[in-house]
């Protein structure tokens, strides 16, 4: 459970104060009564006491209104306008004085980065407001901050450091008596033991925690209480009890903030559909979901959108997939979010360092100034006086520049950083993608090898019972060896068919299978190969196979260039020449000379006049398990066998593209034209492999090879 501390932080200036103190405080508090029924209602009192009070309030006043102003854009989920609004605060405090001025500014930006997952920069947020505190004289705002931060730590899964935050907050809690402060501590502590898988103990700790705030009638955090020991339960997979407590903490914040209604609506959804309760778990799930949509919170959209695959997966699949589809634009949604964020974080402070530099622009102007007019009346100093201030300049320049520099560099590593952290999670998605489809793959097969299993051992119990009681007949012998003969040769079959999967996941990886690459005379080696493809493949109807190219020899691997044109001729036969009266299959290939020797190339075009691949399915034709024959015996992972194999000779592959005449454009010979028109609409799929003339003058450091999707 986290604090929000800066709205309740009162920071004294150190210098005269034009409207007292308690007259500000009281303006605040109808500024926070406003906002807890409209966060817009709080900023629109905001601007308006700004506005009125212009004159009247401090600096430090004003820049605490612009942080409540902050938060409160961020709340409404106006993020890029909150950290405008930041900056301008920040800018604010560079003329104040008070050091702990910024201990709010970093509170509500390490919030903000942690509400959209960024966890980095938010720890480091919180450790720079934790320096501030110490300036604020009151042990109290510097233990809510350790609180905060540990709750980043939990994230981070640095649960040592966390514990140790927490304990402080704990114990400060019991010096001061503060039985809220010690429930929230309480309630922190759980949330790590259930990290670490220790139920027990989080059960009891919550249940501390709920007990010490009924007992002192803290009623604002019944609901926290009530969240945690449904997470318990979840994690026990005791779902009436999660069901019960997920109710009562919605009860607890019917009327409140509705964006506090998502969490535990999706534990009561994801609970009654456990227990059966489908049609009660669609309306919750839904009731959820559309706050998150409203609100424009992505993370829980994410999370409420995998929710609803689930729901779906076994008896909707075609709901289940849409389902999907909008869980990745929610993730997509977020990852944008994300950058944005850092993107005007960034922007905002290389802003303020452009306000700084033209202050500093300014008093260097006024020192010019004064120093032309104290120079007409000593003109005798007027040559040393010149040459010690362009002496002086240069140098201030030179380090204003270093230092403007070094501020850039820092400002492009976080945002390369920001663009790594959101490539690697792009990867852990394809991976899960991956990682899914291989266990579907397998499911099957291996499901029927256990049952087969079973049925085996089932029948030799109830043999040797019959034989244990003399009750067993030749009939009965003979049946049952009959019947586990059928199952063993069931699970045979789908052992084999588990072997053949796995044997095709291998060949993802598209690793070499040879020590050196051989010279290849494309001209024979391709008549052959493909010759020989087409008698093993033996389709219902003679292929006509067209050959065309120049007697080229390369220098590559025969075992995977067969491997490619194998998975190609495959795809063709299957999936664009079934039901055609003349199919047709044209293999031509030519070289393609540069400057440089080592990197001439060989270019191969594989076309079929099948039924093509229609526009919309082009951008996926090489992603791992995507096939429009998936479950009929196919498994959608030929053409991405073939990307990755290219990948390690060094060559790649694309969709050919018909080309068209713009329509203000004549083509110069129409009759060509038409003739080259019919050709090219004749090949209904055409690939364009690129391999090296010799491998060896173009290998790179071998790395593992990247799965396609």
């Amino acid at each position: 459970m986290k604090i929000l501390s800066y709205g309740l932080l009162a920071l004294w200036c150190s210098a005269a104060v034009a409207m007292p103190e308690p007259e500000f405080n009281q303006l605040r508090q109808t500024v926070f009564a406003a906002a807890r029924q409209d966060y817009q209602s709080g900023v629109n009192l905001i601007d308006d006491i700004l506005q009125q009070h212009r004159l009247q309030l401090t600096l430090e006043q004003q820049i605490r209104l612009l942080y409540s102003k902050a938060d409160y854009s961020h709340s409404m989920n106006q993020t890029n306008n909150a950290i405008a609004i930041l900056a301008q605060a920040k800018a604010l405090s560079l003329e104040s004085r008070d050091p702990a001025i910024l201990y709010s500014y970093h509170n509500i930006l390490a919030d903000i980065f942690s509400s959209l997952g960024l966890y980095q920069p938010a720890m480091q947020h919180y450790r720079q407001a934790l320096e501030k505190s110490q300036f604020l004289n009151n042990i109290h705002y510097t233990r809510q901050t350790e609180n905060n931060l540990a709750l980043i730590l939990i994230k981070q899964r640095q649960f040592a450091e966390a514990r140790r935050y927490l304990e402080k907050f704990y114990q400060h809690g019991v010096n001061t008596d503060d039985p809220s402060v010690k429930a929230i501590a309480l309630n922190n502590l759980g949330e790590i033991a259930l990290a670490e898988g220790n139920i027990g103990t989080a059960r009891q700790l919550h249940q501390q925690a709920l007990a010490m705030r009924l007992e002192h009638k803290v009623t604002t955090q019944y609901s926290w209480s009530y969240l945690n020991l449904a997470k318990v339960a979840k994690a026990e997979q005791q779902w009436p009890k999660v069901i019960d407590f997920a109710r009562q903490c919605l009860e607890l914040r019917a009327g409140k903030l509705d964006l506090e209604l998502i969490e535990p609506g999706l534990l009561l959804a994801e609970a009654l559909a456990s227990t059966g309760l489908i049609d009660e778990a669609q309306q919750q799930l839904k009731q959820s979901l559309t706050i998150a949509i409203q609100r424009q919170q992505a993370e829980w959209q994410l999370l409420a959108w995998q929710l609803q695959v689930e729901f779906y997966r076994e008896q909707q699949p075609e709901l289940a997939l849409q389902a999907m589809q909008q869980a990745l634009t929610a993730q997509q949604k977020l990852a944008e979010q994300r950058y944005n964020l850092s993107i005007a974080q960034s922007a905002a402070e290389f802003g303020l360092l452009s306000r700084d530099a033209e202050l500093q622009q300014s008093r260097r102007q006024h020192e010019l100034t004064q120093l032309a007019a104290t120079a007409q009346q000593q003109r005798l100093w007027l040559a040393i006086g010149a040459a010690l201030l362009i002496l002086a300049l240069t140098l201030f320049f030179v380090l204003n520049i270093r230092r403007k520099n070094l501020a850039l560099e820092q400002s492009l590593n976080h945002l390369q950083r920001t663009r790594k952290q959101l490539v690697e999670a792009e990867k852990m998605a394809s991976l899960t993608s991956l990682v899914s489809g291989m266990a579907h793959q397998l499911n099957t097969p291996l499901g029927i090898v256990l049952t087969a299993v079973s049925g085996c051992d089932e029948q030799l119990q109830r043999l040797q019972q019959k034989f244990e009681a003399k009750t067993l007949s030749a009939t009965d012998l003979q049946q049952g060896l009959a019947e586990n003969r059928d199952m063993l040769q069931l699970a045979e079959r789908n052992t084999n068919r588990a072997a053949e999967l796995v044997q095709r996941f291998k060949q993802i990886s598209a690793q070499y299978e040879q020590a050196e690459p051989e010279p290849l005379a494309l001209q024979s080696y391709l008549s052959d190969l493909m010759q020989g493809l087409l008698l093993s493949f033996n389709p219902a109807t003679p292929v006509q196979l067209q050959l065309n190219g120049p007697d080229v020899t390369i220098i590559s691997y025969p075992a995977q260039l067969n491997k490619v044109l194998t998975a190609l001729t495959e795809n063709a036969l299957h999936h664009g020449l079934t039901d055609l009266p003349q199919p047709q299959i044209s293999l031509s290939w030519q070289l393609r000379e540069a400057a440089n020797t080592a990197e001439n190339k060989v270019v191969l075009q594989f076309s079929d006049n099948g039924d093509g691949i229609p526009p919309e399915l082009v951008a996926k034709v090489f992603d791992p398990f995507f096939s429009t024959k998936l479950g009929q015996g196919c498994l959608g992972l030929g053409l991405n066998i073939v990307f990755n194999t290219l990948q390690n000779l060094q060559g790649q592959i694309e969709l050919a593209q018909a080309e068209s005449v713009p329509a203000n454009q004549s083509p110069a010979n129409p009759a060509k034209a038409n003739l080259e028109r019919a050709i090219k609409t004749q090949a209904g799929c055409s690939f364009v492999i690129t391999l090296p003339l010799d491998i060896r003058h173009s290998r790179k450091p071998q790395t593992t090879a990247a799965v396609v999707g």
